[in-house]
């Protein structure tokens, strides 16, 4: 895919702590994260496999060494956040691939992992966006349990077990500057949307691991943990992340009752546009929203969608 033009360097959002635009689908779309502490590195989330160039030239723009990196961690295996982890290792000698319990067997041997994602998406698209996935070797992977940390040159980073969005999702908390860096966990949001001290997030939830009770517990426990400020993948960094848990739940309340009320997926689909407009910041319309959130509102439908099927099949056992 052809490259945006972006600033090599990255953005840095704390000290010692950069957001690179992976250039997945379009810019401003979906970001990794590189950490640099006293000559060390770590890499959150890798973005996909046409991905690694710009990450790889984040480092070099950094003057981090490629044998400097000590770890790669997806904060979960979906592609647009893993997909280029196998390409990273590669690259980077010295690191090891840090990822939930629940993801480490897709890591070491993708397959399954692809069959899922041809499934849900399409041959083309994956073939465009996701091809080819490479597998990272098992002795350089290592799962990362709930309250465990990694260290970073001089700095630690503690690793926190976020699910709903996903059961083998994490997050990354850096207590030296208090941003937690959420991957999928926090929803997910663009330019013009989100910024300043009412933010609009889309609690994207796709299938088949939604669980709306695993999803309000980690809202919760993010808002205890009181972060300054919260990195998601997609996009901008929220900068008051009690006042967005709080409409990250409102949201995803609302559209669970929808869920129970829709008659498909695609009537669910339209619920959730017309119904998380009222939302919307002031002067932004909603067909601008379902263009700039269309991926994720289908996907959100049907992970809803597939959410209520499963009841569905639990209530008749």
């Amino acid at each position: 895919m052809p490259a945006e033009a972006v600033d090599p360097a990255g953005v840095t959002i704390a000290s010692g702590l950069i957001q690179v635009d992976t250039g997945y689908l379009r810019a401003a779309h979906t970001a990794a994260y590189l950490v640099i502490d006293n000559g060390r590195a770590a890499i959150i989330d890798t973005g996909v496999g046409h991905s690694v160039p710009r990450i790889l030239s984040c480092l070099d723009a950094n003057g981090v060494d490629r044998d400097a990196v000590d770890w790669v961690i997806p904060t979960h295996v979906h592609l647009d956040h893993a997909g280029g982890a196998g390409g990273l290792m590669a690259a980077l000698p010295s690191a090891r691939l840090g990822v939930h319990p629940s993801g480490e067997t897709h890591m070491i041997d993708p397959t399954r992992l692809e069959t899922g994602v041809r499934a849900l998406y399409g041959d083309e698209f994956f073939d465009r966006e996701y091809a080819p996935l490479t597998p990272v070797s098992a002795t350089r992977v290592v799962s990362l349990d709930d309250g465990e940390s990694v260290t970073v040159g001089a700095r630690q980073l503690d690793v926190i077990h976020t699910p709903g969005h996903a059961w083998h999702q994490l997050s990354l908390h850096d207590p030296l500057s208090a941003v937690l860096v959420a991957g999928d966990a926090f929803g997910a949001s663009y330019p013009g949307y989100a910024e300043g001290t009412s933010p609009f997030l889309v609690p994207v939830v796709p299938p088949p691991q939604f669980d709306p009770d695993a999803y309000y517990r980690t809202l919760a426990r993010i808002r205890a943990l009181q972060p300054c400020r919260v990195a998601p993948a997609h996009f901008p960094v929220i900068d008051v992340p009690g006042i967005a848990a709080d409409r990250l739940r409102a949201m995803l309340e609302a559209a669970v009752d929808w869920t129970g009320q829709a008659d498909s997926s695609e009537d669910l689909l339209r619920r959730l546009v017309e119904g998380w407009a009222q939302w919307l910041p002031a002067g932004i319309e909603s067909a601008a929203f379902e263009r700039d959130f269309g991926l994720d509102l289908w996907l959100t439908a049907e992970g809803l969608w597939h959410w209520r099927q499963k009841q569905a099949r639990r209530a008749t056992r």
